[in-house]
């Protein structure tokens, strides 16, 4: 059995969509709710694209979480789904807010 991750990011304000799945063959990052967790290009669901860039990032702050465990296929996924609020809070100066 291979064990498979599956980040999904939801967008927690309007309607609480999902807005990316990003899989691995490894554990992704640990978060927590409060945390910052920014867009520098994902490439987002329903044919939106890349609305973001290093230069250009959505910033958000992570709601929540939960975390689900299922068996598909003869493989398992660990997935992990993020409820995201976008931040308009000022940067740091660490990532180059003067």
């Amino acid at each position: 059995m291979t064990t498979k991750y599956e980040l999904f990011l939801c967008d927690v304000t309007g309607e609480h969509k999902l807005i990316a799945k990003l899989e691995s063959t490894t554990p992704f990052m640990a978060v927590q709710a409060g945390d910052r967790f920014d867009d520098h290009g994902w490439d987002r669901l329903n044919g939106v694209g890349k609305i973001a860039s290093e230069k250009d990032p959505k910033r958000y702050t992570i709601h929540s979480i939960k975390h689900t465990i299922v068996e598909k296929e003869g493989d398992l996924f660990v997935q992990s789904w993020l409820n995201l609020h976008p931040y308009q809070g000022p940067r740091s100066p660490a990532w180059g807010d003067d």
